[in-house]
């Protein structure tokens, strides 16, 4: 064993302040398990790597501006614009495979491919085509490359990451030119962000946050399906991405987003109640910056409350609380109504009467000011037969009185001459809302049921299994004290014949016990 002199020097490996300088822009750190984000272009590095443990819970910040290295220069980008149409060509050609990490034989295995090079060399490609005009994208096959590896089942990874660098280039230095170009790639780069690699998941999220920047404000009613059926792809990280970029929409075009709400809310709000808790918390957020679009200044102060309730219907309560004080003073369109409508037949299916009366006096006060019967009609599915049910089945005449007068001005703000015919033309939709429920109800049960069946058929096969074992435990331990008796049985049998082998002596011979041929008396085995 070795002894520690008192000479002998240890070396003190200090502990790194967590403190770090302030970044230049406060959005700029990252979140990645991959070390290629750390290494990208023109890319911040995170003022503190995050830990493993907390990943999930890290948000990543906007990538800075991909940087080129060799058209970085007015000189450079002239003398391109001066090559021969062949020369040039092939120039373009050599920094597509660049970024896309084609190999080639390289002399220096240090200066291979990484996210680094290939991110520079999509910026210097860009720049090209931005030089050179964007039909420069066909006429050179740039275009049908990019999109052969988006939509491959099975691309390189290089190549992978390489296009949705080269997307993200192009909207960055050609601008509006290259929307036409890169808009249609978005479902594709939406399904990336399902990908292994993390380079490639972060590679896709930037260059969709990338498009929807370049997006123009009158084709974003051509994006949104898009997003819309990325919503129902089974990747949880498509749908967070996706729910990400309508929530980007919505912050730099909220008038546009304003007038798609009543298409909007009805597919994010399932999305709330995803099995995954970070497209849940995604779709909340996304729903409250979609709502806080809206124009109405009259229920701007009652969003929070009301998207607290789409997201908790434990909160429905506060919710109509928050509307009861509002006072509707500008005219109601479609958007407000499509935020309204869903809390409010909620509430009318409270059992609290005082709830329903909130609702009704809520619904009459807002009827009152519709621009249209147009902007109401879709929503009247929603409240006309939930009132008539007020109507009748409430015992309190006060409260009936006050769903009767919301229910006639529904009725007049859907543009009916009666409430008889509201009712007469929704009851085939009540029919309708009867039925779906019914077979929803009926397909709950058979879910319960063939659930229970199975719990108690892994009830039954774990009892089996435990018998069984018991009974081979119970046959294991039987066979193991037979042993053992068998065990003491031979030992007895052995000890008597040892003792017997030791007291016996033969004629002539000698004593088993002493060894000699006459025993003292002192032996054990004395014979006489």
């Amino acid at each position: 064993m070795t002894s520690i002199g008192a000479g002998t020097t240890f070396k003190v490996t200090k502990k790194t302040s967590n403190k770090t300088p302030p970044n230049k822009s406060p959005n700029m750190s990252r979140n990645s398990s991959s070390s290629s984000l750390y290494s990208l272009g023109g890319t911040k590095r995170m003022s503190r790597k995050p830990s493993s443990n907390n990943l999930a819970d890290q948000v990543r910040g906007i990538a800075s501006q991909l940087e080129g290295v060799k058209l970085s220069t007015e000189a450079q980008l002239a003398g391109l614009k001066l090559m021969e149409a062949k020369e040039g060509e092939a120039m373009m050609k050599n920094m597509l495979d660049d970024a896309l990490g084609v190999e080639r034989f390289n002399p220096n295995p240090h200066t291979a491919s990484d996210t680094k090079s290939r991110g520079g060399a999509a910026a210097d490609l860009a720049k090209g085509v931005s030089v050179l005009g964007v039909l420069s994208l066909k006429r050179m096959g740039i275009l049908n490359t990019i999109k052969g590896h988006l939509t491959h089942p099975n691309p390189p990874a290089n190549a992978l990451e390489g296009s949705l660098l080269v997307v993200r280039a192009f909207c960055e230095s050609c601008g509006a030119k290259a929307e036409p170009f890169v808009m249609p790639l978005l479902g594709n780069v939406l399904r990336c962000s399902s990908h292994n690699s993390g380079a490639i998941r972060d590679a896709a999220e930037d260059t969709s946050r990338a498009m929807m920047v370049l997006l123009n404000t009158h084709a974003i009613c051509m994006v949104v399906p898009v997003l819309f059926r990325a919503f129902a792809d089974p990747e949880w990280r498509v749908k967070e991405n996706a729910l990400n970029r309508l929530a980007q929409i919505a912050s730099l075009s909220p008038m546009d987003v304003s007038v798609l709400l009543p298409k909007i809310l009805p597919k994010i709000t399932p999305m709330v109640w995803d099995t995954k808790a970070q497209v849940s918390k995604c779709a909340a957020k996304t729903i409250l910056e979609c709502c806080n679009t809206n124009l109405n200044p009259d229920v701007k102060g009652a969003i929070p409350a009301i998207v607290a309730a789409i997201c908790k219907p434990t909160q429905t309560i506060k919710a109509i609380e928050s509307l009861m004080h509002t006072t509707f003073v500008v005219s109601v369109d479609a958007a407000t109504l499509s935020i309204l409508c869903p809390i409010l037949s909620r509430g009318l299916k409270e059992k609290s009467t005082n709830v329903k009366r909130m609702c009704s006096i809520v619904i009459e006060n807002m009827s009152k000011l519709v621009d249209s019967p147009t902007a109401v009609a879709p929503f009247g599915v929603l409240l006309v037969p939930e009132l008539k049910k007020v109507c009748e089945n409430v015992q309190f005449e006060e409260i009936r009185d006050v769903a009767i007068a919301a229910l006639k001005t529904l009725t007049k703000a859907l543009g009916h001459s009666s409430v008889e015919e509201a009712t007469e033309k929704y009851a085939s939709a009540m029919a309708e809302e009867s039925r779906r429920l019914d077979e929803e109800q009926k397909a709950i049960e058979d879910e319960r049921a063939a659930l229970t069946a199975k719990i108690k058929k892994e009830e039954e096969d774990e009892l089996e299994e435990r018998r069984k074992f018991k009974e081979a435990m119970d046959a294991a331990r039987r066979l193991e004290k037979l042993k053992e008796d068998e065990d003491k049985v031979r030992l007895e049998k052995e000890a008597k014949e040892k003792d017997k082998a030791k007291k016996s002596t033969k004629k002539g011979g000698k004593c088993q016990g002493c060894g000699l041929k006459k025993c003292k008396k002192s032996c054990l085995f004395f014979s006489g």
